[in-house]
């Protein structure tokens, strides 16, 4: 029998699946269980992949800040520096491979990049995708249960979709499968979850924070 509903947890399984982001066991299972003919699941499927396919080309034209044009240029330098002092070395470990899927395409698997914190309590993230065109990032954001971020001004159009867990900002509620668009000058009130939550962000650097509103 076919499925024609799709749960919470199946809803966001299909959102990492889509982002490239689910573990490979999970990956496998979710796999299997399209085979068996879910039309619900490979529909929700199908959504995700259209709303991921197209963030990037929402974002406008900008010119990436020149402070983040020389940090990248900084670890560009100190990368090659390691690379030529380790290519003497007769133990030196081969590169691993980069994560490309023929010309113009790329691909970061669930287990590669680094989770950093940020200045909030826990929260971290993982930046996937730098677009130095458009001057904007494409970045996995993780909270803890009852972390929360102050309240800020978007200094540029942002973009996020729900992956798991809950999110809320004043009155607006947010849980797996939910997108939101913050265009520039819009202030978002403090975003708290209390179970915790993994979404994706594609937008400026930076944000400005600004005093809670009364």
């Amino acid at each position: 029998m076919k499925n024609t509903t799709v749960d919470e947890e199946t809803s966001g399984s299909a959102a990492l699946y889509a982002l490239g982001a689910l573990e490979g066991e999970e990956a496998r299972a979710f796999e299997a269980h399209l085979g068996e003919g879910c039309e619900a699941c490979a529909s929700e499927l199908r959504g995700f992949e259209s709303v991921v396919g197209s963030l990037g080309l929402a974002a406008p034209d900008a010119e990436p800040p020149i402070a983040s044009r020389a940090r990248l240029l900084e670890r560009l330098a100190a990368g090659d520096s390691s690379e030529s002092k380790d290519s003497g070395r007769d133990d030196a470990k081969p590169s691993e491979p980069r994560s490309l899927c023929g010309e113009g395409f790329l691909v970061v698997r669930a287990g590669e990049g680094q989770w950093l914190p940020t200045g909030d309590a826990g929260v971290s993230f993982k930046l996937l995708y730098t677009d130095r065109e458009r001057g904007t990032f494409t970045t996995l954001v993780r909270m803890d249960a009852g972390a929360s971020i102050p309240a800020h001004r978007h200094l540029g159009v942002e973009q996020c979709l729900v992956i798991e867990g809950d999110l809320r900002a004043g009155d607006v509620s947010m849980s797996a499968g939910d997108f939101n668009c913050s265009l520039p000058g819009s202030v978002h009130e403090e975003i708290a979850t209390t179970g915790g939550a993994l979404f994706l962000i594609v937008g400026p650097e930076r944000y400005e924070v600004v005093e809670a509103r009364a």
